[in-house]
């Protein structure tokens, strides 16, 4: 569909007006007036035709002249004055081919019945001569046909070197900015050199011989190497030296064959730069087609449609100049924005990757640096644990040792001063608080799943208070499941509630025999079971010492649960604990109430 659309101007044709119109006329030729059809095409470049067309006028209307197409200049004469100049007016002309005229045909000129109308066509350079059809009517008919074709012929062109210009600006400043990337370079190169052709279209504005105009051709056919240097570098392949050497070598060596004299410049133009650049945009095709199909460069596409359709312009061109075809228009012009525009997607599209890959690697460090900001906070915290750790450790060893050498050894020699004195309830005495010293010595290095480890070390300290007591110990706590964030503050909570049961059930209780075991319990939880056989648990629960509301506050700071039923031969308590114990808990090192 887009192929179709822009072939248009390949295949389609202004519209022209349906009145007025004459399409015979004379053409003065050896000396003679000879009859010809309108348009006249396909004339040789260069000199001078002179035409003779007739019209009927009513004498009532304003009568114009509306010549669609004329190249390159028109001098018309009506009753042999003239009245009209086209090259007086600021057109575009030369290489660009034809200009579209409107001519007010003066009234005191004018006869009633057929009038004579002399126009002389003057052609420049290779463009061969051309008349289009001519119209004589009222302006109001002709207006609408003539704006279109100066819109077309002549505005329309100079949109085409100013869009040019502004596109080789945009790539020159990407150039600079990514001096790296060549292919921008060479594009710069690309649509600069291929504005020398548009001098021809200003030959009113930089009045020169139109010899100069074929120097300039020259010059602009390095644009046909370039143009295949340029598809190169988008097929991903590095341009051969001898190639980047015709850029300036060809134009060059054109230039100063003419310049001597050796040959002359139209011929060398005609012969040389113009097979070449059509050469140029055959190789250029041939590559980017390759390379889209064979090596799947996507780029390749955006510049095969415009690069094809350029060329079936340059080969129609062509046949116009060698009068292989008749038409005044050269198309390659009006292709040049097609170009333009696959140029401008290939700047966008790498302007977009580059983006995409811009964003996706401050995306990647974005992240990177969310993870190392974590990996340092984690860092931080374990380097705040360890200190704290170090701390507590180095605060712990000095208290053990404080305890064992000061307390632990007063109430050593206590014990040793009641045995010599024979005072029992003394000794008895010391040695409960040396066995509770001890216990809580042996907390203070406890660690994080290790309460096994403390709860071992309190049965061996009951076993041998009990066996003394004649009571049995039944104790069966591996089954109890893995309990975490165990620090020596909840080791001596446990602790302190199993000792104060079992305190109980002997100074209470008056039991023989106590079973503690451990389980999961239903809900999941670590359920430690102490039973005894003595006197049951009075069943009114307001009614408790101090030992039992310090268990009570031991059970809170565990976030857990106590349970203290009766039985009909004994009592039963039932500890609760979560499998991961709180972080803040009582500091051990305060005074504990004994029961």
């Amino acid at each position: 569909m887009m192929a179709l659309l822009a072939s248009v101007p390949l295949w389609g044709s202004l519209p022209e007006p349906a009145s007025g119109r004459i399409d015979t006329a004379e053409r003065y030729q050896d000396g003679a007036w000879t009859p010809v059809s309108l348009p006249q095409a396909g004339r040789p470049a260069g000199g001078w035709e002179h035409y003779r067309a007739r019209f009927d006028w009513n004498g009532e209307d304003h009568a114009y002249l509306y010549l669609p197409t004329v190249s390159q200049r028109a001098v018309i004469e009506l009753a042999g004055e003239r009245i009209a100049d086209t090259e007086n007016r600021t057109t575009l002309v030369s290489l660009a081919s034809g200009i579209p005229a409107l001519v007010a045909l003066p009234g005191k000129l004018l006869e009633r019945g057929e009038n004579v109308i002399d126009i002389r066509v003057q052609t420049l350079g290779l463009v061969p001569g051309y008349l289009s059809t001519l119209y004589v009517d009222e302006a109001e008919r002709l207006a609408p046909y003539y704006r279109t074709r100066v819109f077309v012929l002549e505005y329309l062109r100079l949109m085409v070197p100013a869009g040019q210009l502004l596109i080789a600006l945009v790539v020159l400043v990407v150039w600079l900015y990514r001096p790296q990337e060549s292919l921008f370079g060479w594009l710069f190169l690309l649509l600069t050199t291929s504005m020398f052709v548009y001098l021809g279209m200003m030959r009113e504005l930089l009045p020169a011989p139109i010899e100069a105009m074929y120097y300039a051709i020259m010059a602009g056919s390095a644009a046909c190497e370039i143009l295949v240097i340029t598809a190169l570098l988008i097929a991903g392949v590095a341009p051969p030296r001898w190639l980047k050497v015709t850029v300036p070598g060809v134009p060059a060596a054109c230039i100063l064959v003419s310049a001597l004299g050796l040959v002359p410049a139209a011929q060398v133009v005609l012969f040389v730069n113009a097979p070449l650049n059509m050469v140029g945009q055959l190789a250029a095709l041939a590559i980017l087609v390759w390379a889209a199909l064979a090596r799947r460069v996507e780029e390749a596409w955006l510049l095969v449609l415009p690069l094809l359709l350029s060329t079936v312009a340059a080969l129609h061109d062509f046949a116009i100049i060698m009068t292989w075809l008749d038409g005044p228009i050269f198309l390659s012009l009006y292709y040049r924005p097609a170009m333009m525009i696959g140029i401008a997607m290939i700047l966008m599209r790498r302007l977009g990757l580059s983006l995409g890959r811009l964003d996706n690697v401050n995306g990647y460090l974005k992240q990177r640096l969310r993870e190392q900001e974590r990996e340092l906070e984690r860092l931080h915290q374990d380097e705040r644990r360890e200190t704290a750790a170090r701390a507590l450790s180095e605060e712990r060893r000095r208290l053990t040792a404080d305890l064992h050498d000061g307390l632990s050894g007063h109430l050593a020699s206590i014990i040793a001063l009641s045995e010599r004195e024979k005072s029992e309830r003394v000794e008895g005495a010391a040695r409960e608080a040396l066995d509770d010293l001890r216990l809580v010595i042996h907390s203070l290095d406890i660690d994080d799943h290790e309460l096994p480890v403390a709860l071992a070390g309190l049965r061996e300290r009951l076993e041998r208070q009990l066996k003394r007591l004649g009571v049995g110990l039944d104790w069966s706590l591996a089954p109890l499941p893995e309990i975490a964030g165990v620090t020596p503050s909840h080791a001596l909570n446990v602790l302190r509630i199993l000792q104060e049961a079992i305190t109980n059930a002997l100074q209470h209780g008056g039991a023989t025999r106590i079973t503690v075991r451990g389980a999961r319990s239903e809900c999941g939880r670590a359920r430690i079971v102490v039973e005894n056989d003595g006197r049951p648990f009075p069943r009114r629960p307001e009614r408790g010492g101090e030992g039992l509301i310090n268990m009570r506050r031991r059970v809170r700071q565990l976030n857990g649960a106590i349970d203290i039923e009766p039985l009909a031969g004994g009592t039963r308590l039932t500890l609760l604990l979560p499998l991961r114990l709180p972080g803040a808990v009582a500091d051990p090192g305060q005074p504990d109430p004994v029961a």
